[in-house]
């Protein structure tokens, strides 16, 4: 048997266990480096993200 067993967590995002790296987001909730990194790559994606990535500022209703 291992000394060091490894740390399982339950990915809050993707909804499964695994091991690995994670970030804690919230008080209770971690989420595992590939959803991580495919949640970011979604939010990058987003039409509004990129008129912002590009410099252009959203249009704003005054």
């Amino acid at each position: 048997m291992a000394d060091e067993e490894e740390k399982r967590r339950f990915c809050s995002t993707g909804s499964h266990w695994t091991t690995g790296e994670f970030r804690k987001i919230g008080t209770v909730r971690w989420i595992c480096m590939a959803c991580y990194r495919r949640r970011k790559a979604e939010l990058r994606n987003l039409p509004r993200n990129k008129m912002l990535a590009a410099g252009r500022r959203p249009k704003t209703k005054a």
